[in-house]
């Protein structure tokens, strides 16, 4: 015996006469993505217990910064934003020097085992004009993690030295003073 369907439904049901459920309601409140960070300079806020600066340092900023206003400076603290700007910035300089290098000795028709394929010349004296600034930043990046910045020297671990300090360096700072300084503000000092 064939089974019919009727053709007519009551409201609020399926096909079936089973009752329908009621689509769930969006929540009335926005979803934040990141967390809001007051400026805050050398504490923590009582509002949002964060401590960290309102806003990242720029790449400009972070360039003026540690060329200009940090070029050997060891003592206080740099934010994340600080260093990676400045990591990008030597690496956008460093990759082009480093083709031009190349280049340069192809046309000199300069040999395969020459010593000058191993130290590219124009590369390497960047490297050379930004070695203390760049590690200037990586003790004060330390100090905002409230470690020393002898801990760089864990780098020198094959594998597991430079794995740990990615992390360290992409990690948030200490959200309040420390023993190496107050908060990075983030801010250029005029």
């Amino acid at each position: 015996m064939p089974i019919f369907l009727s053709s007519t439904m009551q409201p609020d049901t399926d096909q079936w006469g089973q009752p329908i459920q009621p689509a769930p309601q969006p929540d009335p409140q926005p979803m934040l993505i990141g967390t809001p960070q007051p400026m805050v300079v050398g504490g923590v806020d009582p509002g949002m217990m964060t401590g960290r600066p309102a806003q990242m340092m720029g790449f400009i900023d972070s360039v003026k910064s540690v060329l200009m206003n940090n070029f050997a400076n060891f003592e206080g603290r740099a934010s994340r934003s600080e260093y990676w700007w400045f990591f990008l910035f030597t690496f956008l300089i460093s990759f082009p020097l480093g083709i031009i290098d190349g280049i340069m000795l192809v046309v000199m028709d300069v040999p395969m085992d020459s010593v000058l394929w191993a130290i590219t010349p124009m590369s390497t004296l960047f490297q050379l004009a930004v070695m203390i600034p760049q590690l200037a930043l990586g003790v004060r990046r330390m100090h905002d993690l409230g470690k020393s910045g002898w801990m760089l020297l864990i780098g020198l671990i094959p594998c597991v030295g430079i794995i740990l300090l990615i992390v360290w360096t992409a990690s948030d700072g200490e959200p309040h003073d420390n023993a190496y300084g107050p908060v990075p503000t983030n801010v250029l000092a005029q």
